[in-house]
Parts: structure tokens; sequence; C-alpha cells
């Protein structure tokens, strides 16, 4: 577990304050990268505490935030959700304050409230100096105007409109205060947008300025656009709004149509690549049918009056299917996701470790690469059974589900938990009806779980044997299946059975000669029906009884 300090600028709208990777979101019980409820960030210019506004807004006091940090976390949906409840309070408590000072104004008769907005651009001092920026927004002046209407005509006329103007403010303020007029503001800025103020002078791009663009690009197409944003671990998809899993990009797509797409931009993390599915890429404007991002591009910017820089490759394109997927870039074919994201590498890797040449999508993934190269052997035990585990967070969840036999694997279709996600993955069969079988393509064997099919494939199909030992040529799938060989070396007998003192160099050889101190007789003889407690008395049995009987079949 570590706390990193959040870099990015109030300017894309990221929240500035510790980050907890991992964390219990303490709002929907997920484990994930989560901010504190207790500490205060900084979001669109303004000071904000997450349990300060569950109270405020529903009155809910949560214990035992001083204690562990990953134990006070909130996940960055909740705080996206908890946004929009504080805005709709303040939307609400605005209305009633309207309303009751219409009431009183005219006690005899119940007034109506209209409100108009206007929007009118007042170029500020620093417009007479420097002008502004096409790529930079400027705080416009807004002009509310409050007009109090009644059944009676006459009372109408002797009535005033009020104007109220709201000075200079945070943008953030000016949402917050026009959030309740927001249909009347999209009619009037319908019928023609403000002209922006002159441009007086242009100002020097500064170094920051093509990821700006980049990340304003990727805002506008996912806004206007049927694109997909998605998460992935293992192969497995995941909503980008609510996290979400599916095995099937097409219920991902249709998932994903239930959320608003004006969430996405409060909840992409800068300076990292999203993914996205451009299968259906149609405008959201109009009815349009649409094929490529650069005819989106074009269209959204001719059409539709949408500010579009000239930069490409914004977000990494994918095109989900259930079976084999195709690059979109080079319509190389990958069996699995995974597969697919590591080739994306080959075309748009750009951060390269200056000590092995591995190279990476993102500055942060090769910085956590470079830490592997002067990794501290972590050493964790745990106090009960004396294992060595990698992290505190690891030896936390070895004991919860070893030795304390704590559920931590939550289902996401309803809220149980499970102590293994096989147990979880029989749930989503036998209660969900989820249809969770996996078939390798190149055999005949069935999985109920994408990993362990992968898992079959490295080691059978593709031969992924990376370790080798050092006094021959023999490979090994796994680290612990080289430990057993290197006994074959040495000479070494570590396994004893606890019945009658025999050693054997191999784990495989005792749990087989073990079965022999018990009834578990399970290879049989096809011809005679003997049975036996190991496949090599089997064999032995086949050879000297009936060697004349498979000499006459196989001869």
């Amino acid at each position: 577990m570590f706390i990193a300090m959040a870099v990015a600028g109030t300017s894309l709208g990221k929240a500035k304050g510790p980050i907890v990777d991992p964390a219990l979101c303490r709002c929907c019980r997920s484990i994930k990268k989560c901010r504190l409820l207790s500490s205060e960030y900084e979001w669109l210019g303004k000071k904000e505490v997450y349990s300060d506004m569950l109270m405020d807004c529903f009155g809910l006091l949560l214990s035992h935030l001083d204690g562990e940090p990953k134990d006070s976390g909130v996940c960055a949906t909740c705080v996206g959700r908890l946004r929009e409840a504080v805005a709709f309070r303040q939307q609400v408590l605005q209305s009633e304050q309207a309303f009751l000072d219409a009431r009183l104004e005219n006690k005899d008769e119940v007034p109506l409230v209209e409100t108009k907005v206007k929007v009118e651009p007042v170029p500020d001092s620093d417009a007479s100096v420097g002008g502004h920026d096409d790529d930079q927004d400027y705080e416009p002046e807004c002009k509310v105007e409050i007009e109090l209407k009644s059944e009676s005509p006459e009372k109408r006329k002797k009535t005033r409109p009020r104007p109220l103007v709201l000075k200079k403010r945070s943008k953030r303020e000016l949402f917050d205060r026009a959030l309740a007029l927001q249909d009347k503001l999209d009619e009037l800025l319908d019928q023609g947008p403000p002209s922006p103020p002159k441009k007086l002078k242009a100002q020097k791009r500064t170094p920051d300025d093509h990821d700006h663009m980049v990340y304003h690009n990727t805002i506008t197409i996912v806004l206007n656009s049927y694109v997909c944003p998605f998460h992935n671990r293992i192969s497995n998809y995941y909503c980008y709004y609510c996290r979400d899993q599916f095995t099937n990009p097409v219920e991902l797509r249709e998932h994903t149509l239930v959320h608003k797409p004006s969430m996405f931009e409060s909840m992409t993390e800068n300076k990292k690549i999203p993914k996205i599915d451009i299968t259906r890429i149609d405008c959201r404007l109009c009815p349009a049918k649409i094929e490529t991002l650069e005819d989106f591009k074009q269209h959204v910017s001719s059409v539709h009056n949408k500010k579009i820089f000239p930069v490409q490759n914004e977000f990494l394109k994918f095109k989900l299917t259930l079976d084999n997927i195709k690059c979109t870039e080079c319509n190389s074919s990958f069996p699995y996701f995974d597969s697919l994201k590591k080739h994306m590498i080959e075309h748009f890797g750009t951060f390269i470790c200056d000590q092995c040449g591995a190279c990476f999508l993102e500055q942060n993934s090769l910085r956590t690469h470079i830490k592997s190269h002067n990794k501290v052997e972590a050493n964790f035990p745990c106090e009960i059974c004396g294992k060595n585990l990698k992290s505190k967070y690891s030896r936390y969840l070895h004991v919860a589900t070893v030795h304390e036999k704590k559920p931590t694997v939550n289902c996401y279709k309803c809220d149980s938990s499970f102590l293994s996600y096989a147990l979880r993955n029989r749930h989503l069969i036998e209660v969900h009806g989820d249809k969770r079988t996996f078939p390798c393509k190149l055999c005949d064997k069935v999985y109920n779980r994408r990993k362990t099919l992968m898992e079959h494939n490295r080691r059978n199909h593709l031969k992924v044997y990376r370790h080798q030992c050092d006094l021959c040529d023999q490979r090994f799938y796994l680290p612990s299946r080289l430990k057993e060989h290197m006994a074959t070396h040495t000479g070494e007998r570590n396994f004893r059975c606890e019945f009658c003192d025999k050693c054997y160099p191999r784990l495989q050889s005792l749990q087989e000669h073990v079965r022999s101190h018990s009834s578990d007789r399970r290879y049989k003889c096809d011809i005679c029906n003997a049975t036996f407690t190991q496949n090599g008395s089997l064999k032995s049995h086949m050879k000297s009884h009936h060697q004349f009987e498979l000499n006459a079949n196989f001869g």
C-alpha cells in the first residue's frame, strides 16, 4: 500500500490531495484506489472534505476516520455521486429561497417565478493587456434576472424585474448558482453562442499544450459519440463508471449506455491513457452514422461547431469482440485482450527503460518498472504460520482468507462475499445464471475461469517455460517445479511421508505414495478390473500380467 499525491492541475478537473492504493471505499466497500474521507482536496478551485460533505448533505457521521488510511477511503465513483448530490441539494435550497422571497413580496397571491439567464462576455482588465487565448476559458459575467409573475396582468405590469449581477467568480460557483436555471440557459445558448472577446495578441504555447489538446479531444469525442470507455483486468472488462464486470463486450457496450457520458471528465485520470472501444462511434448530437474517428472529428467540428485540435492517437483504440480481437493499427489478431494490450506497446510505447530496454505506454509504468531494478526483497512474515508475504496488504489478505476465513471476494451483482474466486464463479453460475465456460481452442479442455484457461494455454500450448535449470537444459512453468527438479541433481529428498518416514525428491511422488496408506485406489486395469494406488503400479501390472493381450490388440 502506498500514498501518493495527485499532481494534476485544477484546470482539468482533477482533485489535489493524497491517494491511497489500495484502500477500502467506505461508501461501496470496493477495494481500489481511493481518496481519504477526512483529508482536504482541491477541485475546480474549491476546497472539499468528503466526510464534511456527507454530513452536510445526508447528516451521516462516519466512524473511525482517524485510523488506518486504507480503512478510511472513498473511490472516484462515489466522489462523483457525492458531488452530484451536493449540487442537487444546493439547487433545491436555491429554488426554495427564491420561492420564499417571492411569497413574502406578494402575500395575497402565490406568484410564479420566471428566471432569465443572460451570459454576457465582459472583457476584464487582463484582456486589455494580453487578450484571451483560444485554448483557455475566460470568466464571463453572468447576469441573472428574476421576474415575479402572477396570474393578474395588472400586477405583472407593476412588478419590475430585479437584476442580480454576479461578479466574476470561480467556474464552480457560477455552475452551482446556474444549475437550477440550466434548461433556460441551454435554450438561450442554442439561439447563438456569445462572441468571444477579440484576441489582441497570440500567446506562446507551453510544453503542456499538447497534453491539454489530447485531453480536450478525448473529452469531446466521448461526450458527443457512442464510443465506450472501459477498464480491464486479466481479460475481464469493467464499466468505466460503476466498475461492473463483464466478459462479453456486447453486454459491456449495452450497459455503458445507461450512464451519462458527462461523468467521464470527472473520472478521467490525467497522464493515463484511457482505453476506449470504438466499435460504435455514431454521433450523439444527430442521427449521423459514422465509421471512423477521423470522420467523426470532421463531422463534430464542421456540423456541430465543436473545437477539435489537430492531434491524433488521443487514446488506445479497440474493437472488442467475444473471440479473436484484432489490432486497430495493423489488423493483427489475438485470442486474449491482455495479449493485444501488450502488442499495443509496439505501436505507442514511447517510454523506454535505459537499463533493460523495456518499453511502456505510460511514464508511471516506466517509473514502477525502474524501481524493480533496485528492488529490495520485502519480508512481511505472517505471525501465525510464518509465511513471508510481499507487502503488508498481502499479509492482511493472507491472514483474512487463510486463518480468519473472512470472505474478501465480492459478487459484483449482489452483496454476497466469498473466500475465493472459484466460489464466486460457482455462485454466479448457480444464482445469477452466468454461463462461465471457457473452452480451449486448441484442445478439448473447458474451464470456468478465463485466467485458468490462459494459464493452460501458456503451459501446454505456448510452452512459456521461463524457469531454466542451471545444470541442464530443462525448463519449467513454475519456480516450484524447478526447485523440485534441482533435487535430482543434489540428491535431496525433502518430502517425507508422515506414516512410514520414506522420503521423496518431488511432492507429486510423495502424494502418490501417501495413497498407498489409504483406500484411494484410483488407478484401475481395464482388462481385469484390478485397482492400484499409484500409476506406476498399474503400468507394472500391465506389463507383467497383460503383455500378451496388449501385443495382440496393437500388433
